[in-house]
């Protein structure tokens, strides 16, 4: 169970540090995401868009609350268990074990669903990251030059995946995200209004043209200038998928960790029964004087005598 514990206990850990922490999981962010966020700055840098200030003011726990929401059931999920066990073998109570047991036999048939589930419906993994998505962007994104933590988050994520929406840019067609704002372009100063996608959506190189400046966000039709056509969704579960066979893997020893403490917790009540058993067998029998061993009584007597 030691294994198991400390399973919980790292959980538990994430989660802490996933809803507190916000020096340590931004700098680990960021140093994977440096390409991008300089690429970002250089988009914006004669908009007033502050890259240095945006970083700075970045809080990861309003973006992966979510997260640490998850990781707080999976502790519940594997500590409850551990709970009801150490208590039950501590004070020999077998409801505590088979409490343990009931409930270890619940997490197994649910993770096992939930393996079968991403193994063989992705698209049903999806439907149930989708929604929550979408709302996000529909709501909380405010735009290319948002300097909150939602908005940040989407704008990089469009920019390293080259992607555009959580389908599609047509995400964005009842997002609250500002569309007008003005870019400085070879030292012209252009309005942009009207903007049918962010300038993250476009293609690296068509995002700031001499000639016609955020076309692709205003008219996001030809392929090679916008990633309008490309979600983000589909993207990033393409990037999770090579790590699919490890994520599995860890769920079935998580499952098979389970299933060895249940065993045992039914083999540890089974042992307690016989133990009691043995108990009120023994405070049955006589001690008589003389002697070494203890003996039937005599209702004990009498019963062999019937049979």
């Amino acid at each position: 169970m030691d294994e198991y514990e400390v399973i919980g206990v790292t959980c538990c850990t994430a989660c802490l540090f996933l809803r507190f922490d916000t020096v340590y999981i931004k700098r680990i962010l960021l140093s994977h995401l440096f390409p991008v966020v300089t690429d970002l700055g250089q988009i914006f840098r004669d908009t007033g868009y502050d890259v240095r200030a945006v970083i700075q003011d970045y809080d990861t726990t309003k973006v992966l609350h979510g997260m640490a929401l998850v990781f707080l059931v999976i502790t519940f999920a594997i500590l409850l268990p551990v709970v009801f066990g150490i208590s039950g073998i501590c004070s020999n109570k077998t409801w505590l074990l088979a409490s343990n047991i009931v409930v270890l036999g619940i997490l197994v048939i649910t993770q096992t669903a939930l393996i079968i589930t991403c193994a063989l419906r992705a698209d049903i993994v999806k439907g149930w990251l989708r929604s929550p998505l979408k709302m996000s962007l529909q709501t909380q994104y405010r735009g290319d030059v948002a300097m909150d933590s939602v908005s940040v988050t989407w704008n990089l994520v469009m920019i390293k995946f080259s992607c555009c929406g959580v389908d599609s840019g047509r995400d964005f067609e009842f997002s609250r995200f500002n569309r007008d704002f003005t870019l400085k372009v070879f030292n012209q100063t252009v309005l942009l209004s009207n903007l049918q996608t962010p300038l993250a959506c476009c293609s690296s190189a068509s995002r700031t043209t001499f000639y016609e400046p955020g076309a692709c966000a205003k008219y996001p039709i030809q392929r090679e200038l916008t990633h309008y056509f490309e979600g983000c969704l589909d993207k990033i579960w393409r990037y999770v998928s090579q790590y699919s066979d490890t994520l599995i893997l860890s769920a079935v020893g998580v499952c098979a960790l389970e299933v060895l403490q249940a065993v045992l917790a039914c083999v540890y009540v089974e042992c307690l029964k016989r133990d009691r058993k043995d108990q009120r067998r023994r405070s049955l029998r006589t001690y008589r004087k003389g002697s070494d061993f203890f003996f039937p009584s005599l209702a004990e007597e009498e019963s062999e005598i019937k049979y």
